[in-house]
């Protein structure tokens, strides 16, 4: 059995007990206090304005007394509550900044396989919204709790002291209050589950939908996506909706209740009066006291509706929190590749587990030799990069690196020898010179610009209107995609890589800037293992090897003319793409 959402979540506050300790003293220091100005009041029409024993100047002095002890009394109950928000606003904060801090660690060790089921939209909602409802409930709900129940007590046991009698009358309508409560409940949680599910999903969707905006204004799609953003808005609004009903209804019953209480109140305390069986002052503070019985209640109901907002913020982050992470490899594994010999020996792979992407793969690459993989849009060709880096593990088969599985390597350290350069270079706000060192300080301007003339872009970045210093806005607009290309090329020299992989990475750029890749390229693959996939077979004909995959096999191997005499798969992909009088 799971462990109780709310145990788990307390154990995040175990560094903060003293804290917890002190807000709980305040806390009751603060019910105290609260429970005195009636009694008070009380007090001063008992024993001085309805008193015939003592003189006028005697009662105004008994009287001012009991003024000057009002304001006493509520100058302390203004430093508790003060207090009281002070600390538990400290310990919320604290609480949630950890958690925060803890679930976006875990999200950074999440395997690739996740972010392909959950959209980032979900992830930010975790990070942000929903630590933001836990922070509520360490800062709110944790010592008004404590408060209430004291409160609550206390009342009952003044109101009992004062005349048990008057008490026994009213008794009766507090367990009316608690089933109430207990059916507020139930439809309650249902309401606020309905609700988080719905700001996920708007969030989802509009982090998803922002990023393709440009897809959307292109083919003219802005109704359709109003249409489909409106059917995810009225869904949150029908269970906004809900959940105002549940609130809607349970504060009327609770106010019936409570003006139910005080007719009955004011009808027994009368007829005790008459019977001169309690004093006028006692019915004053009886009064008064159920005013503050109330106020806890209505206060432990908005505080149950926050719990229920918690509870369903906390089911959700802990469900993250238990994914489990990527396998890192052995611990004392290899860190480093020597040569960059890359085997892939009998490997099927499925993203699903019901299609398999790749069947039986056998593959070598070694350094001083440039391959290109080719092949139909789906193919698999994408995933032998995925594969390579370990961003995904295949079910079957191994692959290997200088004769040692992916497993026997730290994997972090290996993901810093395996450079994949996506056709979509992912950038980050900040300078070039920030995003080429990926903000590692210990790296020098020369050492960035001794990397950046390697893969000869130097000159195309000295261009830019500050050079390596050119600021970065939103994933790099304003930077072209060969220019991306170039940086990201830059960066794994910098990180001196071994194994170089580019992901269709000339298919958008000019010609200009495809001619300075190639170049790059060709010099990297002198000394190290570099992997071309790409679906433009002009930009392959120069490879040392050419590898066809057609439906997660390999089909050819061989030279760009040797591959053409074959008339195989790959003069087909090349029939498809130049005329066929040129191929003769």
């Amino acid at each position: 059995m799971k462990e109780n959402v709310f145990i788990r979540l307390l154990k995040y506050s175990l560094p903060y007990f003293h804290l917890m300790l002190v807000a709980i003293v305040i806390v009751i220091s603060l019910t105290y206090f609260t429970l005195m100005p009636p009694q008070i009041v009380r007090k001063a029409i008992n024993s001085y304005i309805l008193s015939d024993t003592l003189t006028t100047s005697e009662r105004i002095a008994g009287i001012s007394q009991q003024a000057i002890l009002f304001l006493v009394v509520s100058g302390a109950i203004f430093l508790f509550e003060y207090l009281s928000i002070l600390v538990t606003t400290y310990i919320g904060s604290k609480v949630v900044y950890n958690i925060r801090r803890e679930l976006y660690d875990h999200v950074l060790m999440l395997p690739m396989s996740f972010f392909d089921r959950h959209p980032s939209g979900q992830l930010t909602t975790r990070i942000t919204s929903d630590t933001q409802n836990v922070q509520e409930f360490f800062t709110s709900v944790i010592t008004s709790i404590v408060n209430d129940v004291f409160l609550l007590a206390g009342v009952i046991f003044v109101m009992w002291r004062m005349s048990s009698k008057l008490f026994l009358d009213i008794v009766y309508i507090f367990p009316l209050i608690i089933i109430a409560m207990a059916i507020f409940r139930y439809f309650d949680i249902r309401a606020y589950r309905a609700v988080r599910t719905g700001i996920s999903k708007i969030n989802a969707y509009i982090a998803e939908n922002l990023a393709g905006m440009p897809v959307t204004k292109l083919f003219n799609a802005e109704g359709y996506k109003r249409n489909e953003f409106d059917k995810i808005n009225k869904e949150l609004y029908k269970a906004r909706m809900n959940q105002l009903y549940v609130f809607g209804i349970f504060r009327p019953v609770i106010n019936f209740l409570y003006y139910l209480t005080m007719s009955l109140i004011v009808w027994f305390g009368a007829k005790y009066i008459l019977d001169k069986t309690l004093n006028f002052g006692d019915l004053f503070a009886f009064v008064s006291h159920i005013d503050t019985f109330m106020r806890p209640i209505e206060d432990l109901s908005e505080k149950y509706d926050i719990i229920q907002n918690t509870t369903a913020s906390a089911e959700k982050i802990f469900a993250l929190l238990d994914e489990p992470v990527e396998e890192q490899g052995e611990v004392n594994g290899k860190k480093e590749i020597d040569y960059g010999k890359v085997e892939f020996k009998n490997v099927w792979f499925s993203y699903d587990e019901k299609r398999w992407i790749l069947q039986d793969v056998n593959l070598e690459f070694v350094p001083g030799e440039l391959v290109a993989i080719v092949g139909e849009t789906g193919a698999g060709k994408t995933t032998i990069m995925n594969l390579i880096n370990a961003m995904y593990r295949p079910q079957k088969g191994s692959i290997l690196i200088d004769g040692v599985p992916l497993e026997g390597y730290d994997l972090q350290m290996l993901r810093r020898c395996v450079s994949a350069v996506p056709q979509d270079v992912v950038l980050f706000s900040g300078t070039l010179l920030d995003n080429i060192r990926l903000f590692h300080d210990g790296i020098t301007e020369e050492q960035v610009i001794e990397a950046l003339a390697k893969v000869r872009a130097l000159d195309a970045i000295e261009r830019l209107p500050k050079g390596i210093f050119t600021e970065i806005v939103e994933r790099g607009k304003g930077i072209s995609a060969g220019e991306r290309q170039l940086i990201a090329l830059a960066r794994s020299v910098l990180f001196g890589a071994k194994i170089f992989i580019l992901d269709e990475a000339t298919s958008n750029i000019d010609v200009e800037t495809e001619h300075r890749i190639q170049q790059a390229v060709r010099d990297l693959s002198k000394d190290n293992t570099v992997i071309m996939i790409a679906h433009r077979l002009s930009t392959v004909v120069e490879a040392d090897r050419i590898v066809v995959v057609a439906d997660g096999r390999i089909a050819e191997e061989g030279k760009h003319l040797e591959l053409l005499a074959k008339k195989g798969a790959y003069y087909k992909l090349y029939e498809i793409q130049f005329a066929k009088e040129e191929i003769a």
